[in-house]
């Protein structure tokens, strides 16, 4: 779904940036009509389109997440949740494209302005519908939020994954500038006008994408680069093991030697008292000597070295 929800968002950026290059996109409209009037003709007929791709991307980059919660929190009351949403979000996008061909009679003059038409509510309709796309989106960032406290693991791991489930939380700043532009939007000068939508209609659906496939970039990246890539916390601990174990060991050598390398330690080398390859052992096996204490040595060793008759 992630994939559809691109190409789909691939789509709005593409028909938003004919409108600026072709249609005279931020250009006043008294302007437009005076230098070519067909430019107006071909915004407008780009407008519906633009519509329809940005309420199909957003839907689909929704219905991603919320797929993706069903994997993640196999729990059966969160997948209804999910589910719901689903559902939600498909009346949403049934409600944005009946309003795109339903405001204005006839059809045509959604896009012709030369015949005889009227279209009436639209600033209302656009309005609920971007009320209704924020409330949606705020609720898939909330949605996970208490499970993934409940996760076994540490705090900061914790706020970790939290962090990235809420950077859908820039998707909803989106969605309230988007609002309040809907809110404000003078529709009698649109090629102008229409400007401030523009942009928060491509950074949505862009940064929906973008969010829907966080979760999966990390094993991405491992596939491709090698387990363990990515996993800054687990090379810290290792390293700061290392870090000890090197601690312990220059600490050993000030009293076994200095340490070389992970295994290999070098001692220093003493000079005997005693040559041992000058040393001659008797031993007497019949020799029995009685000490004090009830002491009995059987069999009796003398080591002798040069210089010393007895050692």
């Amino acid at each position: 779904m992630a994939i559809v929800a691109m190409i789909l968002t691939a789509g709005t950026v593409s028909v938003f940036l004919a409108a600026a290059f072709a249609a005279d996109l931020g250009i006043h409209l008294q302007e437009v009509l005076a230098d070519d009037p067909a430019k107006f003709a071909l915004h407008m007929r780009l407008f519906v389109p633009a519509q329809l791709l940005w309420a199909a991307s957003n839907t689909c980059v929704k219905f991603s997440i919320l797929s993706l919660y069903t994997t993640l929190f196999p729990n059966k009351r969160v997948i209804q949740i999910c589910y719901a949403t689903m559902a939600l979000t498909t009346a949403y996008f049934i409600m944005v494209f009946l309003e795109g061909f339903l405001l204005c009679k006839p059809v045509q003059f959604n896009w012709d302005k030369t015949i005889a038409g009227i279209c009436t509510g639209e600033n209302t309709a656009y309005l609920v519908a971007g009320v209704t796309n924020l409330v949606v989106d705020m609720f898939i960032v909330i949605l996970p939020m208490p499970l993934v406290f409940r996760l076994q693991m540490t705090l900061s791991r914790r706020i970790s994954v939290a962090g990235m489930f809420s950077l859908g939380a820039l998707i909803c700043v989106m969605s309230q500038l988007r609002v309040l532009w809907l809110a404000n939007w003078n529709l009698s000068d649109m090629t102008y006008t229409v400007t401030p939508g523009a942009i928060y209609s491509i950074l949505e659906p862009t940064l929906g994408v973008v969010n829907a496939c966080l979760p999966t970039i990390k094993p991405a990246i491992n596939k491709m680069f090698g387990p363990g890539t990515l996993n800054w916390s687990r090379r810290d601990s290792v390293s700061k093991n290392m870090s000890g174990e090197a601690t312990v060991r220059n600490r050993r050598s000030n009293f076994i030697g200095p340490v070389k390398g992970n295994t290999t330690r070098e001692f220093d080398h003493l000079e005997d008292q005693i040559h041992l390859h000058k040393v001659r052992v008797e031993y007497s096996p019949e020799r029995k000597v009685t000490y004090g204490n009830n002491i009995t040595v059987d069999k009796e060793f003398k080591i002798h070295s040069p210089g010393d008759d007895n050692v």
